[in-house]
């Protein structure tokens, strides 16, 4: 009796903590029960601010995973989360549940909706604003968290690798559609963040995207980040893409004003890219109809020179340069070619795109765009290059921009050929021949006032000609026809990593842009043994 008696009294007292940084301070309340009426492990820990507002206050609920039937709020991973987000600001509930073998489905889901409750009745007292509580869990918590965001009256959210589903008929809770998320489909102004490993053997990717899709197509907004690696992304794994997303997501949704963070959405292509700096796509708060591809660390990305540890050198950095990327059929989507911009800027380019962010293709909302989306692209990048509250603030190169479009996008590109601030330009599997189109003509071309790539695909490109015609006409700039034999007009963008002809444009912009003169030979000494279906020419070099 006395050891039980000691065990409750642990239960119901609570442990006070105080964690310092830059004189933030924070107070950490355990073991606060949520719910009185089923048992002793439906308890919860608050973390919460010393420091800034006192009521009105953003709050989250975290929720640990254990496949239902282990796990803990004790937990590091979680236990860290917590602190870190009340630091942030938030008022954080890190909770416990019971677990399957204590009580059977749907009893967590029920536990999760009473914490909720729990919080917005308390939320006077716990100083947070009721309509501004978050969640998010990972693995079986992701799939609980998606439940509140489905069922408990949440204002978001969010969950690493979530179960959206069994996917096995011979599992009895495969007979509740009720309790998973794929039950249901239909349109709530609930928002959710998805993070998934793209080699999850746990949760399926397939059943992951399965749902995501299904909830777009209702209007749902779900942001979804896909990265290389198994069931510990966004647990202990690939941290460096996730939190960003989830800092981002929970600043947009419950704090809606956050300095900073100067990004809306945020999404992993290709795994990051084949380069040395692994790269993300963004929705900028400040650039919302265009997508910005960047190294996910820019100040990594940055350096030239490693420092060593022995000597104790400076570390050299560069710059990002910087390009303006213009889409086929002049349209407001990117994604067709996110491979190719994806993989450049994971070799330390800065990319901007036009068109909004899309998860998913969406064909049915495309539109055609102005040829004045460059100007305002080029615009945005030198704002932001001074802005010393900018996340690009000293770390792009607005002396070395170029700008790229492919078919119809190469027209816009040649519509603002005489921008004093494009250093080099590329015009990708297009050409203007004798057509005027997206505000451009033959005439653009004396435009021109440096080097410029002409890439196309072969004779049965519907380009070749006019970029044949437009290679022979231009007399005053350097100028290399580039043709991939094979390839067509579509290209090998959507390849892995872009294909070759992203590799043939990151070739041309680290010659021009970062000076690597190495690529000279290909360009211009004919040096094609990397690239055997290729043929090349080039005029007016010195």
């Amino acid at each position: 009796m006395k050891a039980k008696l000691i065990i409750i009294a642990l239960l119901i007292t609570t442990a006070v903590m105080a964690q310092h940084t830059e004189n933030r301070e924070i107070k950490v309340t355990e073991n606060v029960a949520y719910r009185n009426d089923v048992g002793p492990n439906t308890i919860l820990d608050l973390a919460e601010p010393l420091f800034g507002p006192t009521h009105d206050r953003p709050a989250i609920l975290i929720i640990h995973g254990g496949g239902w039937s282990a796990g803990s709020k004790n937990d590091q991973v979680y236990r860290s989360l917590m602190i870190d987000y009340a630091l942030k600001g938030y008022v954080v509930a890190n909770m416990n549940y019971r677990l399957v073998q204590e009580a059977p489905m749907p009893a967590c889901i029920e536990d999760v909706q009473h914490a909720v409750k729990w919080m917005k009745e308390n939320a006077q007292k716990l100083g947070i604003d009721p309509e501004r509580i978050g969640t998010y869990g990972h693995s079986a918590g992701g799939h609980l968290s998606l439940m509140a965001g489905l069922t408990a009256g949440v204002a978001c959210a969010a969950g690493g690798a979530p179960p959206t589903e069994i996917g096995n008929p011979n599992i009895p809770w495969n007979d509740h559609p009720e309790w998973w998320p794929i039950g249901y489909i239909r349109h709530t102004n609930t928002p959710f963040l998805v993070l998934q490993g793209g080699e999850d053997p746990i949760v399926k990717p397939n059943l992951t995207e399965d749902w995501v899709t299904k909830m777009q197509q209702t209007g749902t907004q779900v942001d979804y980040v896909k990265v290389h690696g198994d069931h510990g992304v966004a647990f202990d794994k690939q941290l460096e893409f996730t939190r960003p997303a989830l800092d981002a997501f929970f600043a947009r949704h419950l704090k809606h004003q956050d300095p900073t963070i100067s990004f809306e959405q945020m999404k992993v292509p290709e795994y990051g890219g084949s380069g040395p700096h692994k790269a993300i796509a963004v929705r900028e708060k400040s650039l919302t109809d265009f997508v910005v591809y960047r190294p996910c660390n820019m100040d990594a990305a940055m350096m030239t020179e490693r420092p060593n540890f022995f000597s104790h050198g400076t570390v050299k950095t560069e710059k990002l340069p910087i390009l303006i990327f213009c889409n086929g059929g002049c349209m407001d989507t990117s994604i067709g070619y996110e491979n190719m911009l994806t993989d450049l800027a994971s070799y330390g380019y800065v990319v901007v795109a036009i068109g909004e962010l899309q998860m998913f293709a969406q064909h049915e909302k495309d539109q055609h765009t102005p040829s004045s989306m460059v100007k305002k692209a080029l615009d945005w990048v030198c704002q932001q290059a001074n802005d010393p509250a900018s996340p690009y603030y000293n770390k792009i190169d607005i002396e070395k921009i170029a700008a790229a479009g492919h078919s119809c996008g190469g027209a816009q590109v040649l519509a603002n050929a005489g921008d004093p601030r494009l250093k080099t330009y590329l015009i990708l599997n297009a050409g203007m021949g004798k057509m005027t189109m997206a505000d451009a003509s033959r005439k653009s071309l004396k435009n021109l006032h440096g080097p410029i790539l002409y890439l196309v695909g072969g004779t049965t490109d519907v380009a070749w000609k006019n970029a044949q015609m437009d290679y022979k006409a231009i007399k005053h700039v350097p100028v290399v026809l580039a043709d991939n034999t094979q390839s067509g007009h579509g290209g090998t963008y959507e390849q892995a990593n872009g294909g070759d002809n992203a590799r043939m444009v990151r070739a041309w912009l680290d010659w021009q842009l970062k000076g690597k003169n190495e690529h000279e030979t290909l360009f211009i000494g004919g040096d094609l043994k990397d690239y055997p279906q290729w043929t090349i020419e080039h005029k007016n070099f010195k």
